[in-house]
């Protein structure tokens, strides 16, 4: 009977221990930086950057970062540097979709057909690329690495 208690015991002691914070997974080929909301890279606030040696950095301390209003972490890659066509940086703008026909006085048409327009634009500064993440539990405190493969982690602690 004691075997069986202490098996029960253990098995309960490894299911709490089981219950693990989240872990978002982002890409990133170079360095990071992981900021407050403002512009760019460095505003004020004492970001957390990120350089990558031998391919990975160790886990951060635990640090609190300030929320955008929908509850987003802001973070820049570096990963543009030497790189301005990285599929990342570029954003579709002013998007047109529509059917249309030129119409004379008399009311008669001609060339009547689909039509659309788009423009073209970088989100990069200077080499830096803003991206975003956000806790499912919305939490401010996290802490970061970089592991091989490009890889950003952040871990979302609990809310502080």
């Amino acid at each position: 009977m004691k075997t069986l208690c202490l098996i029960a015991a253990l098995l309960a002691c490894s299911t709490a221990a089981s219950a693990k914070n989240e872990i978002m997974t982002d890409r990133c080929s170079h360095e990071v930086t992981i900021v407050n909301w403002g512009n760019g890279p460095n505003p004020a606030g004492e970001p957390v950057f990120l350089k990558r040696h031998n391919g990975k950095t160790n886990w951060t301390s635990p640090f609190t970062v300030k929320l955008s209003e929908d509850g987003h972490i802001r973070w820049w890659c570096h990963s543009t540097k030497g790189n301005a066509f990285d599929a990342g940086t570029w954003r579709l703008k002013n998007v047109y979709a529509g059917y249309g026909c030129k119409l004379y006085a008399d009311n008669s048409t001609e060339d009547c057909g689909p039509n659309g327009s788009f423009s073209i634009g970088s989100s990069e500064w200077k080499g830096w690329t803003p991206e975003r993440s956000r806790c499912s539990n919305r939490s401010n405190r996290i802490r970061a690495r970089l592991d091989g493969n490009r890889k950003l982690l952040i871990e979302c602690l609990p809310k502080n």
